[in-house]
């Protein structure tokens, strides 16, 4: 049984989810291979570098004749960028996709060798009208976010506020929904039960038989550090309060930054705010000293920075099961959250972290001081060993390895 996992970058939060499960997989044994637009890995795990990316220009009489086709007779690719473009300056959103790429990855070696093809974040990866009429293996559809069985917003917050494009979302989600129709056997693994309950709602996915909820994995190389030398290895003291905040991108709005600085800004408490990620979080506030510590790399030096921290803050609008609540928890550092998306389903309150009960600057302000005036006792040996456990490798390659039975059975 090959298993060939598909992403369109091995970066981010969904690229990393990916490769974690590849190599879950490779260690219980099952020939999985890895494909991305900047890592591919064959069914023996060996890296190799992928040609099949790489940019061929086509010759100057084959693109000035591409030119003169696409204005008498543009294909729906064009006219629906088109439509975008036109529309594209009045819309306000993290990330849109059209379902189209220029890579024919139907003819990908791996493809055509492969028994499963497992799906992730696929944007600008796979021709959706090409791809799935031309391959016939079951598909293992794993949801990063809402964009596989949406139109063209990856998340419920940028569909609603951008009613603008709201006919192009109808003509993608159709474009989709017709394309994915040519799937004669597949299944959705959603890691949290909040989004397999939206992918129920839509129509995309109806002629799947199986959908199912398996969370994330912290993958195969844990890597636990002890709180005092964390803290000193960033130049820190052990009776500082900190709290940590990681994102990708400060500017994502789902991310919460703005109910984050309106709460830290109001803080009547002396903090120390680490952040990881792109970005810069400014305070007036003289309570609050912030330590940017940028984007990091290194999963030992990203590991140490949750273990340093008292707190991780994950103020998100909408998430799935972010790797970053994994990462916290494998560290023994609960986490302080809104109740939406994954979260609510992973941290109980008193134990793993808080709840914060609405999605304001000021109950997170309040959450935040509760949790270090009030000294609330969390056991780090408790959080660390539930994170062990729930996320281990081992047991989310079982769950899959069951999903791939059941379609090829």
């Amino acid at each position: 049984m090959k298993i060939l996992h598909i992403t369109t970058s091995s970066k981010g939060g969904a690229g990393i989810a990916a490769l974690r499960l590849h190599e879950g997989l490779c260690k219980e044994g099952v020939a999985s291979a890895y494909l991305s637009t900047n890592k591919t890995t064959t069914f023996q795990n060996i890296e190799v570098e992928d040609s099949f990316f790489k940019y061929h220009r086509s010759g100057f009489f084959k693109r000035i004749l591409r030119k003169i086709k696409s204005i008498i007779s543009p294909s729906q690719s064009q006219k629906l960028s088109f439509q975008l473009a036109k529309i594209d300056a009045q819309l306000s959103y993290e990330i849109l996709s059209l379902p189209f790429s220029s890579y024919a990855l139907e003819e990908h070696p791996l493809v055509k060798e492969a028994d499963i093809i497992n799906l992730h974040w696929i944007g600008k990866l796979i021709d959706y009208p090409t791809f799935f009429k031309s391959v016939d293996k079951p598909i293992v559809w794993t949801l990063h976010d809402m964009n596989p069985f949406e139109g063209i917003f990856h998340y419920q917050m940028d569909k609603l506020k951008n009613s603008l494009a709201k006919s192009i979302d109808l003509q993608v989600f159709t474009l989709k929904r017709e394309a994915i129709s040519a799937i004669k056997i597949g299944a959705i693994v959603s890691p949290s039960q909040w989004m397999l309950d939206w992918e129920r709602k839509s129509s995309m996915f109806q002629d799947f038989e199986t959908h199912v909820c398996i969370p994330n994995s912290l993958g195969t190389s844990y890597l636990g550090f002890d709180k005092k030398a964390a803290r000193n290895s960033l130049g820190m003291a052990l009776g500082e309060k900190v709290l940590l905040f990681s994102a990708a991108s400060f500017s994502n709005p789902r991310k919460g930054m703005d109910i984050l600085v309106k709460a830290i800004n109001s803080l009547s408490i002396n903090i120390t705010l680490l952040t990881l990620g792109k970005g810069v979080i400014n305070t007036s506030n003289k309570n609050v000293k912030v330590i940017p510590l940028g984007f990091k790399a290194s999963q030992e030096e990203i590991a140490q920075c949750y273990a340093a921290a008292d707190v991780f803050v994950l103020p998100s609008k909408e998430d799935n099961l972010p790797n970053t609540m994994l990462e916290s928890l494998a560290q023994g550092t609960p986490v302080i959250s809104f109740g939406n998306g994954g979260m609510r389903e992973v941290i109980i309150e008193g134990i793993y972290g808080m709840i914060v009960p609405e999605e304001t600057s000021e109950a997170l302000k309040k959450a935040i001081e509760s949790f270090f005036t009030n000294r609330i006792e969390f056991s780090s040996e408790t959080i660390r060993q539930f994170a062990q456990e729930q996320f281990n490798y081992k047991k989310q390659a079982e769950a899959y390895i069951k999903v791939y039975q059941q379609l090829t059975s």
